[in-house]
């Protein structure tokens, strides 16, 4: 088996972990002991409070890499604002992670209000977790993480029609145990 390291970022800093490299796969039970966890992280939100992962405890989270200069990023938060309202009650939680340097945040606040996205947004501006959980840096980029934060799946891009897709993903996470 290959390792990687990643560095992650946390409440108490810099934290490097050893993970395996896995393909992207489709959830299923009998794989997810083998999935690989994303270690808790610390973000800031748009309004100023701190979110980290484990906040969401038990809940399965879609963690979506985005930037405002990405046209698929912006044509796929719609969605996934969509699916976290629909999801809610069975324990979907959608965090949008914002890539932009802070010279930009009046443009990710315009983009935010103007689409009136409702999920979280938290800020990676010096985009230390995107380095960590997304090495190649493509966008849009998003984790599918089961209830314990294990990455069940990966999806490095956005195209009309993908919202189908993504919902599947989302269904087939949610029934897991």
């Amino acid at each position: 088996m290959r390792f990687v390291l990643f560095p992650l970022l946390t409440a108490v800093g810099l934290l490097t972990l050893i993970w395996p490299a896995v393909p992207a796969r489709a959830a299923d039970g009998a794989a997810a002991a083998e999935r690989p966890t994303v270690a808790d992280f610390s973000l800031e939100t748009l309004d100023g409070k701190r979110v980290k992962l484990s906040d969401y405890a038990g809940k399965a989270v879609l963690v979506s890499f985005w930037a405002t200069w990405c046209k698929p990023c912006k044509q796929e938060l719609p969605f996934l604002d969509a699916f976290a309202k629909k999801y809610a009650e069975q324990g979907l939680v959608v965090l949008a992670i914002n890539t932009d340097g802070p010279r930009t945040m009046s443009a990710v606040r315009r983009f935010v209000k103007r689409k009136k996205l409702a999920i979280p947004q938290l800020l990676d501006k010096d985009g230390s977790l995107l380095q960590a959980l997304n090495p190649r840096g493509v966008m849009p980029f998003t984790l599918y993480l089961d209830r314990q934060h294990r990455i069940a799946e990966t999806a490095d891009s956005f195209s009309a029609g993908d919202e189908v897709k993504i919902e599947a993903k989302i269904q087939t996470l949610l029934a897991e145990k």
